[in-house]
């Protein structure tokens, strides 16, 4: 039986490092993974597919709620510009900030799983690529946890007289953004390396099964 999930789930990873797609590559992602799952019958293949899934169904939801809220709050100032609009405001908010939670817990099951997908698709299929794309997961998640508390350093020791004083007029401070977000650049670099091992890792399934 082929595995059709090989280039699904390869050509979604690519998808996902191409801006304006990212939507189409976590659904070709979410897919490959539950094909995966039944087809190994690993649970934990088919739950992040599942996760996957739910975080692009939850994402919709949260610009929807945006966009009707801001919809619903026009009328509302409109015929009582004291009252209402501060009602509504909190029922949005409210709103908003169940989804954000509910987006950020599925976010960090999904953390949690790709990793464990990834070192059990590694014995599975015996594949160096995903144990590798494992290992640069967890090195960037550490990265992000270090970069919040250097970044923070760094501003505070600049200052804001010291970075209003970096800041030439009409020119972009590339080399003050740098000095302070460093950080992330390193963890963008691990999570790059991160996605290609992804993508060769499927790719290099093999096409039939046992």
């Amino acid at each position: 039986m082929a595995r059709t999930y090989k280039w699904l789930g390869g050509i979604g990873y690519i998808l996902g490092l191409i801006p304006y797609v990212s939507a189409i590559s976590s659904i070709l992602v979410a897919v490959a993974w539950i094909m995966m799952g039944r087809d190994t019958r690993e649970k934990v293949f088919t739950a992040l597919g599942i996760l996957l899934i739910a975080l692009f169904a939850a994402s919709i939801i949260m610009v929807l709620t945006i966009f009707a809220s801001i919809f619903a709050l026009i009328p509302m100032g409109m015929m009582a510009p004291r009252a209402a609009p501060f009602a509504g405001l909190g029922t949005f908010l409210g709103t908003i900030i169940a989804v954000a939670v509910v987006i950020l817990a599925i976010v960090l099951a999904i953390l949690v799983l790709d990793i464990v997908a990834h070192f059990r698709a590694a014995r599975i299929f015996d594949s160096k690529w995903f144990k590798l794309g494992g290992w640069l997961r967890i090195a960037t998640i550490i990265a992000l946890v270090i970069s919040i508390p250097v970044i923070a350093f760094s501003v505070l020791s600049l200052g804001l007289q010291g970075i209003l004083g970096q800041l030439t007029p009409g020119a972009f401070p590339l080399g003050l953004l740098f000095s302070i977000l460093w950080p992330l650049i390193i963890v963008m670099i691990l999570s790059l390396l991160a996605t290609i091992f992804s993508i060769i890792a499927f790719f290099t399934i093999p096409e039939e099964t046992p």
